[in-house]
């Protein structure tokens, strides 16, 4: 066992990736070269590997394997902690990029409030499936070596153990630095509303484990921009002029569950801070807890109409736009079937006409108003209206016509804007 077997009857001449035999090679040194073969072949098979392991995953965990309580980047996370675990086997001075990665990984998933339990079980699935996959991809690529992995099976697993342990302390730590009413553990719960669940009885149960109200006045409002994040010792829970307000982090920005009382959408938007790198979105007021993943996608159409930043935008001041932008195909064919011969002219004109258009809507029809705006003589917006009525065929003294231009207008704009 501590050398390399000679004896074996004659083979093919191997591919020259696999590693050869050494005679008399220390058994130490010789798992070393086999295990680093091994993760070498493991490499470009990381992205499938990911995915079998994250079935093996969801198949052994009740919490990973519940679609709600799931955290929504553990694909991404998976793969980036296989990239980094794999790379150091390669490289040893890389190992280090797989402990850090645990620590950051630990800390994280405490702050979203998954148990400490279901990440311990994550690493230890996701270790037994490396080591396993290492060994079937050394027996078939190189049988006659495979008694080395017996050596490097100390190596591994003492891997895994540093890993495994920086991922609980991590979790401990952060979990210690939360306040001591922590809300956080109700975190996961509040993530299977704003997805949409809405099975009554567990929605019932999730009400009284939150401490909410199954039947209430609700909104959502989203929060997305550069540091939309809030940090692990800010409450999660707050109460704002007679609002219960729950911060709740998404894979991009932040979600507010808001139980508004007796409050409108308007208070919950003066609550709320806008630091001029986000955008926001509120939702129309929703009955119920049942409803919170119908408000969530309505926060998440009133913050794409946003057209800048520091912008929060609520719904029910931009409804036409989020009919537009819940259709964009249908949208962006009513424009080109109402301005088309507009849009087909040329780009000096075009843009001419569709200013022009926008500043006497936004003035109310008055030509010598949206002249001001336009730095143009009344005449000159009178002659570009009746040029842009020849071309659509429509007429801005019938109230339909102009209906048809405005949401036309708005159409190509948010498409523009959008890039749908």
């Amino acid at each position: 066992m501590n050398e390399l077997r000679t004896d074996l009857p004659a083979r093919p001449p191997r591919p020259a990736h696999r590693p050869p035999g050494l005679p008399h090679e220390p058994a130490k040194e010789g798992a070393a070269r086999v295990l680093r073969h091994a993760a070498e072949l493991l490499q470009p098979r990381i992205p499938a590997f990911a995915e079998s392991a994250l079935t093996e995953l969801r198949g052994a965990s009740s919490y990973y394997g519940n679609p709600l309580l799931a955290p929504p980047d553990l694909r991404e996370s998976a793969h980036t902690a296989l990239e980094c675990f794999v790379g150091g086997m390669i490289t040893p001075d890389r190992m280090s990029e797989s402990g850090e990665y645990a620590w950051h990984t630990g800390g994280k998933r405490a702050e979203e409030g998954v148990p400490l339990q279901a990440v311990l079980h994550a690493y230890r699935v996701g270790g037994a499936e490396i080591w396993d996959t290492l060994v079937a991809l050394v027996m078939r690529d190189c049988p006659e070596q495979g008694h080395l992995m017996a050596f490097a099976a100390n190596d591994v697993w003492s891997h895994v153990d540093r890993d495994t342990a920086l991922v609980v302390e991590a979790h401990r730590r952060a979990a210690g630095r939360l306040p001591e009413d922590d809300a956080r553990k109700r975190l996961p719960l509040l993530k299977i509303l704003l997805r949409g669940y809405t099975e009554v009885t567990r929605v019932s149960a999730i009400a009284v484990a939150l401490g909410l109200p199954l039947h209430g006045r609700y909104a959502v409002m989203l929060l997305r921009g550069g540091d939309a994040e809030r940090s692990v010792t800010e409450p999660s829970r707050e109460t704002h002029d007679g609002m219960e307000l729950h911060w709740c982090p998404q894979e991009e920005g932040l979600a507010v569950v808001a139980l508004l009382g007796d409050r409108s959408v308007e208070d919950l938007a003066a609550a709320i801070a806008m630091p001029p790198g986000l955008r926001g979105g509120i939702s129309t007021v929703v009955p119920g807890l049942m409803e919170l993943g119908r408000a969530r996608e309505l926060a998440e159409l009133a913050l794409t109409s946003c057209s800048a930043d520091g912008e929060l935008a609520r719904l029910a001041d931009r409804l036409p736009g989020a009919f537009i932008l819940a259709r964009p195909d249908l949208a962006q064919e009513f424009a080109v079937q109402v301005l088309g011969p507009v849009l087909e002219a040329d780009p000096v004109e075009r843009d001419q006409l569709l200013a022009t258009l926008a500043a006497w809507l936004d003035c109310q029809g008055s030509t010598e108003e949206a002249g001001k705006r336009l730095y143009c003589h009344r005449n000159t917006v009178l002659n570009r209206l009746r040029r842009l009525e020849r071309l659509t065929g429509r007429l801005l003294a019938r109230p339909r016509d102009v209906v048809d231009l405005s949401f036309a207008l708005e159409s190509h704009q948010l498409a523009t804007r959008t890039g749908t």
